[in-house]
């Protein structure tokens, strides 16, 4: 998926973990975070030396994608609730990933790539019915929750 849809599912993710302008944005910087083992990504260029060493050393959607990220909430973050939250931003990046293309849960392993290998027009057109469909049930949602989006 490309970063704007990351964004926008991990907003979603974080209104769900924590409903407020707060989560919304937490979640889409978390959503994003997996992408720094890839070094022309979002998150990439902000720590690019690095990215750059992990993609050409691991690769893309390995360590980044796998269960040991699943873990690092838990491990780094002390309030459990906000690890909650962070576990759901990046199951987002992770499911969506899957959704178009193939990470390595199991990651050391280097078999069971799991996903959906599309080619590159229904990956574009997958990215897009998702992000605008991700849109619409936000504006829904806040609409329904009586959440004033711009102010």
């Amino acid at each position: 998926m490309t970063w704007k849809t990351h964004l926008v599912l991990g907003a979603m993710a974080g209104y769900y973990a924590n409903a407020s302008w707060t989560g919304m944005v937490a979640g889409a910087a978390f959503a994003l975070a997996p992408d720094i083992d890839k070094a022309r990504s979002k998150a990439g260029k902000m720590i690019w030396p690095l990215s750059w060493l992990v993609e050409k050393g691991i690769g893309h959607r390995t360590l980044t994608h796998s269960w040991i990220m699943l873990f690092l909430p838990a491990l780094l973050l002390g309030n459990p609730s906000i690890a909650h939250a962070a576990l759901l931003w990046l199951l987002s990046q992770l499911i969506s990933d899957a959704l178009v293309g193939q990470i390595q849960l199991f990651w050391p392993i280097r078999q069971g790539w799991i996903g959906i290998p599309l080619p590159k027009f229904l990956y574009r057109m997958v990215d897009v019915l998702v992000f605008y469909a991700a849109i619409g049930y936000s504006v829904y949602l806040a609409y329904e929750k009586g959440i004033d989006l711009l102010g």
